[in-house]
This record gives structure tokens, sequence and C-alpha cells, in this order.
């Protein structure tokens, strides 16, 4: 059974260690490798093609949860990468070196490099000035409904002086006799049309049930591809060098979760691909519903070729099991998983 790795924040450079299904004891090693190229971490910031297993100090294990710290040899070395941020870890028990087991590495958007602690006190001064900035936009969505009253009291005036001209010239009419002897002339071809008329109409009902059942049952297979609107802290336009600091600025705002898909969606168009993988990897962690998203970027049934995600069995298999940690009965999940483990 596949672990479920996780990276934490902590500290710049540092952070918390978590690997839950550990069967094993405390006394570990472990083996990195990158989905780009399957090379495997030799130390911090290199890679290569041979194996190179690293000793991990300080751990716990209680209630097959494993945990620690673990320093900036490996956060560096995992959160400076720009391009893909999938990476696998196997543990190897040291006292019982024939038990390995692994699994994807999940990493938090807000962990930092060690680099980040000479300017940790930098950044809040920068996040405060964009908060300030935020309650200038307001004004400019509450002045233009007071543009559109002026003419609607116009149009009810005009629309109430046509109806009385009207009704003056249709009331004294006195050659209506002789036009109901016309129409019985041609009262049979009014029957045919109204037949005509009938079976247009069904086609027309028809043609709209289709229509109907077409949108909803789109609708239910793809609920990512709605349009939700974003906070300027969100706006995938705002993101120009500093892809962690635009994740952080966004998260403060406490966004919903149609908003982080939105962001996702549009960081994918982008081919921005570092804040995509980040928001998916951090907020998949304790949301159902990005979590199954997310694990459909994997799935070979459900995936479209994209420069951000390659499609992988295992990967999809572990965020499909996170999503149903955090939302059982939800069968779509519960089939997929059936279907991938077989």
């Amino acid at each position: 059974m596949a672990l479920r790795i996780e990276l934490s924040s902590y500290k710049p450079g540092i952070a918390k260690f978590l690997a839950q299904k550990w069967s094993g004891s405390s006394d570990i090693d472990i083996l990195i490798q990158r989905n780009q190229d399957s090379y495997y971490l030799s130390a911090i910031n290199q890679w290569s093609p041979e194996k190179s297993w690293h000793t991990i100090e300080n751990m716990s294990v209680e209630n097959e949860q494993l945990t620690g710290h673990v320093g900036e040899w490996l956060v560096d070395s995992l959160v400076t990468q720009e391009s893909q941020l999938r990476f696998l870890m196997q543990i190897r028990d040291k006292q019982n070196p024939n038990y390995i087991d692994g699994g994807v590495v999940s990493i938090a958007a807000d962990i930092l490099p060690s680099i980040a602690l000479s300017s940790q006190t930098a950044q809040p001064n920068e996040q405060q000035a964009i908060a300030q900035a935020d309650p200038v936009i307001e004004p400019e969505v509450e002045d233009s409904p007071t543009l559109i009253e002026e003419p609607d009291l116009n149009t009810e005036t005009v629309a109430s002086d046509e109806p009385i001209e009207t009704q003056t010239e249709l009331e004294p009419d006195p050659e209506v006799e002789p036009k109901v002897i016309e129409t019985e002339v041609v009262k049979s071809k009014s029957r045919l049309g109204l037949i005509l008329t009938i079976v247009i109409a069904f086609i027309i009902l028809i043609g709209l049930g289709v229509a109907v059942w077409y949108f909803l049952f789109f609708k239910n297979q793809e609920p990512q591809a709605t349009t939700v609107q974003v906070s300027v802290q969100c706006n995938i336009n705002n993101a120009t060098t500093d892809d962690l600091t635009f994740i952080q600025q966004c998260l403060q705002t406490n966004p919903k979760s149609d908003e982080i898909i939105q962001v996702i969606t549009e960081a994918k168009k982008a081919e921005k691909c570092n804040i995509a993988q980040r928001l998916y990897a951090n907020q998949a962690q304790t949301d159902a519903k990005i979590a199954m998203l997310y694990a459909k970027e994997y799935d070979e049934k459900f995936y479209k070729a994209n420069n951000c995600f390659k499609s992988d069995k295992e990967t999809a298999i572990y965020w499909y099991e996170t999503s149903l940690t955090k939302e059982p009965n939800n069968n779509f999940v519960k089939d997929r998983l059936t279907q991938l483990q077989n």
C-alpha cells in the first residue's frame, strides 16, 4: 500500500515530515526521484541517474505515522524546482532492509526555501500594501447601477403613452362582420396550417428537450468548467516572477474551492505549471473536490495532453484515496479506485 507522504511548513529551509501507514521503525533511509527525467537526488540541488539513499535522523513512529523534520538539503532541492513538482519517495527501514515502501510527496504551498530566511520580514510589508490597495476597486462597481436607472424611467413613460393611442383607434371598427365571411371561405386551408404549426411546435419541443439533457449531462461531467470570479490577489495575470509569493497572497484571502479551481484552470492555460501544481498539492489535502480533480489530472481515462501534468496511475490512485477519506460516500471516486487498482 502506498504511503501518504507530506511536507508541511515549519521554518525557511526546514519542513515537517509525515509518512502515514508506515509499519517500520524510526531508523530510516530515503530515496527521492523526480518524474521529469527519473533522476535521483544525490545532494542539495544535485540530481543523478544513480540511486542515492539518505539517512534521516531524529524520527519517531506512533500509530503507523512516521514524523520528524527535514533540513534544507531536501527542502531547497524540492521547492526550488521550476518545472514538474511531482516527486516519488521510497523509505527503507534500516533495521529491516527488506521492508521498503513509498509514495508521492505532497508539498505544502507555504513551504519556504532557506534563502527566504533573510527576506522573511520584507514580505509582510508587501502584503499589507496590496491589502490596502484592494478597497479602491469597490467604488467603481457601485457607480454603474446609477447610470442604468434614468433610461428605465424614460422607457416607462413612452410605453405608457402608446397603448392609450392604439386603444382609441381600434374601438370604432364597423367593418368586422364582412371579414368573418371571408374567413369561412378559407377554413380548410387554416386547418392545414394549424396541423403544420402543431407538428413544428412538437419538433421544437423535442429539440429543446435534447438540448436541456445535453447541457445537464455535460455540466455534471465537467463541474470545473464554470467560470468563477476571483480576487485581485488570485488573478493569474498578477503572477509575474515569484510564484510562491503569489500563492501565499492568494491563500491569505481565504478563497473558496471553486475560486481555487478557477485559479488552477487559468494557471494551466497560461502554462504556469508551478502555481497549478502547488495549489493542487496544498488544497487537495483538505478538500475532497480538489483532490478528486487532481486525481483526474493523472487518470488515463480523463487525461488530456498538456505541459503541466502527465498521466500516472499511482498518482491518480493516491489522490482518489485522499478524496475518499474526506468524502467516503463519493461513488464516482470509489468506482475509479476499483478500476485502477484491479
